[in-house]
Parts: structure tokens; C-alpha cells; sequence
């Protein structure tokens, strides 16, 4: 197999290896007095693994994983795997920074464009070197494509979200619960048995109820927009930070929203001191929103990518979503603030940026 041909070659020339995380993504790595030179090779056998611009963040992980512990001069060569050159080209071509050349392995050969720089002489001599000793069989390629997975689908990116889709699930039978059957004799009881109201926690103690309203909802409407959102967004924040801590900021953030709420009606309304005047609260949107905020300040420390959702998108589903909380004098505004701000504390407390060991 060229791959273990390279490895040979690599490591007896003075190269340590350094694995990721992440299949098919492996680097090699030199240090001198003057330079560190990096040989990333990523497996892209369809040329449909990665995007240019997933392409360009795999490269910045790697680079700022070194940048601290060696001081030197990075230089960095990515070396493309592909039984699809034509199709991985743009990666090569279209990417502005460092060094970048494919691997037909379907012929054997290295393929260097003109655009690229020529700093890795004894780096192409060992990759040539490997090619030539490697022997060419019709099937060889085989193997490399199978290892090239397809896009996953809706149901596997389901499976890697399983919190996710628990709370949705949650959130569904307890509406079905509420609404349908005569668990609570009628929709008003949910209100009175649920709902959060500044005035009740204050009167009778009644703090559970900030937690019972994060899973109440007005119609069927009200619930399906907040578990589309969490859909969207929950499953990308559960990926990044991992279950345990997905669920912790979940109903932090929740609580913290509730709080939030509790306090802006209690002094916009403490004046009333009635409970039928006074304000009632039902819905996830402030655990959502906690979500959303932890997934913008994420998609922001990672220069603006994070699986499928930019900055451009977050920023502008904030924007739309807290006018829609403007406009609307139902929604619980300042549930959706807090819960958007201790969102944006919380995965600055619990998110790390990844490292080379986890690209």
C-alpha cells in the first residue's frame, strides 16, 4: 500500500508521526533550529470528503496546534490521497496559503501545479521515492475507495446527536400529554401546574416550575419552531463539546432564562402584586436560545466554520430571532436574552478549541 510505503520513508528520514482524531487525516512533522516542517496527509479517495472550505480548516487546526509548542518557522505541505485528482483539484489549486499536492493512487503518481511552492525538495524526493516502489495493480485502488465513506445519512447524523433527539422527544410527549390527553384535565391546568410565574416562586416556593416550563408549549406551532431550532443547531453543539456537557449548558442556559424572565416581569410588574395580572412563561425558546448563543461563540473562536453552520448564519438567525421577540409582545424577550448570554458564558467556560490530537 502507497500509505505505508510513505510511512516508512517518512519515519526513517527523521519524521515523527502525529494521529488525529479524525479518520483519514494523519501528519508527519521535523523540527530544526530554524523551521518546523509539516507533511499533513488527508485521505480524500472520491474527492467529495471535504469542502475548500472544511479543506482550509483542517490546515489552520494543524497549524495552530504546532504554533505554540514550536516557535520556529512553520512550513507546511498537505499531501492529498485521491482516487479522483480531477475532482480534488480546487483543494490544491484554490487554496492560497502553503504547499499542496496530490496522490493519484490509482497510477501511482504525484501531481505538483506550477502554483505551488517549491520548499519541500526532499519531501517530494521521499514521496516520488515511495511511488516508485510502490507496485501498481489493477485492483489496488480498491481498497482506498471503499475506506472513502459517503456523506452520511439523515439517519446516522440522528444517531450522532442522541441528546438531541431525547429532549426533542421529551418535549413532544409531553405536549401530546398535555394537549391530548387528560393527564391534566385541560391546557389551563398546564398553566397552573407549570408555567413559570415570578409570582407563584415568590408567594409558594413553586421553583420547580422553572424547570417544568422549559417543556411546556402553547400550540403546535409554538412547539414545532423551538424543536426545529434545536434540531439545527443542538445536534452541531452536541458534536462539538460532547453529551454531558451539551446537556449541562442545556438546562443551565434553561434555568439561567428562567431566572432571566423571573426577574424583568417581577420588576416590571411587582407594582400589580396580583397573580392574574401578572405574566406567565412556557416554552424551551430560552434553553434554545442558550444553545444558540454557545454555537455562535464557537462558530466565532473557530474563525467562522463549524460543520454545517457559519457565522454569517448564526449572526443573522440572532438578528431574526430577537427582532421577532421585539415585535411580538407574546414572547418572553428577556428569557430569550438571558438565555442567548449565559448560552455565550457557559461554552466559554466549557468549550476548548480542539487540538492537533483531535482534528
Amino acid at each position: 500500500m502507497i500509505e505505508d510505503r510513505l510511512n516508512n520513508i517518512f519515519l526513517n528520514n527523521g519524521y515523527q508521526r502525529m494521529d488525529s482524531n479524525t479518520q483519514g487525516i494523519y501528519l508527519f512533522y521535523r523540527a530544526d533550529e530554524r523551521d518546523i516542517m509539516l507533511v499533513s496527509v488527508i485521505r480524500a479517495m472520491s474527492g467529495r470528503e471535504l469542502t475548500l472550505e472544511q479543506y482550509g480548516h483542517v490546515l489552520d487546526q494543524i497549524k495552530d496546534s504546532f504554533r505554540k509548542a514550536y516557535p520556529q518557522r512553520q512550513q507546511l505541505l498537505s499531501l492529498i490521497l485521491t482516487a479522483a485528482a480531477d475532482q480534488v483539484k480546487p483543494l490544491a489549486t484554490d487554496t492560497p496559503q502553503d504547499s499542496h499536492w496530490i496522490v493519484d493512487v490509482r497510477t501511482n503518481r504525484l501531481i505538483i501545479y506550477e502554483t505551488q511552492a517549491g520548499a519541500f525538495t526532499q519531501a517530494q524526493g521521499l514521496i516520488e521515492q515511495a511511488l516508485a516502489e510502490a507496485e501498481l495493480h489493477p485492483e489496488d485502488p480498491e481498497p482506498y475507495l471503499t475506506e472513502a465513506k459517503p456523506h452520511p445519512s439523515q439517519s446516522d447524523r440522528f444517531k450522532q446527536m442522541p441528546v438531541t433527539m431525547a429532549l426533542i422527544g421529551i418535549n413532544v410527549l409531553v405536549y401530546f400529554f398535555t394537549h391530548y390527553t387528560f393527564f391534566l384535565s385541560n391546557p389551563d391546568a398546564m398553566l397552573e401546574k407549570g408555567a413559570l410565574s415570578w409570582y407563584l416562586i415568590k408567594e409558594n416556593h413553586d421553583y420547580y416550575r422553572i424547570l417544568t416550563s422549559m417543556f411546556l408549549h402553547a400550540d403546535p406551532s409554538h412547539l414545532f419552531n423551538n424543536m426545529l431550532v434545536l434540531l439545527f443547531v443542538g445536534g452541531n453543539l452536541e458534536r462539538a463539546i460532547g453529551r454531558v456537557k451539551y446537556l449541562f449548558l442545556y438546562f443551565g442556559t434553561g434555568i439561567l432564562a428562567g431566572i432571566a424572565s423571573i426577574s424583568y416581569n417581577m420588576w416590571k410588574e411587582y407594582a400589580l402584586a396580583s397573580l392574574d395580572s401578572t405574566t406567565y412563561s412556557i416554552g424551551a425558546s430560552g434553553a434554545i436560545f442558550g444553545v444558540v448563543g454557545a454555537v455562535l461563540w464557537i462558530v466565532v473562536i473557530n474563525k467562522g466554520r463549524l460543520k454545517e453552520i457559519s457565522s454569517t448564519q448564526m449572526i443573522l438567525f440572532v438578528i431574526l430571532s430577537l427582532y421577532g421577540g421585539i415585535v411580538n409582545s407574546h414572547i418572553d424577550q428577556a428569557a430569550h436574552v438571558g438565555g442567548f448570554l449565559s448560552g455565550v458564558i457557559l461554552a466559554l467556560l466549557l468549550y476548548r478549541k480542539q487540538r492537533a490530537n483531535n482534528i
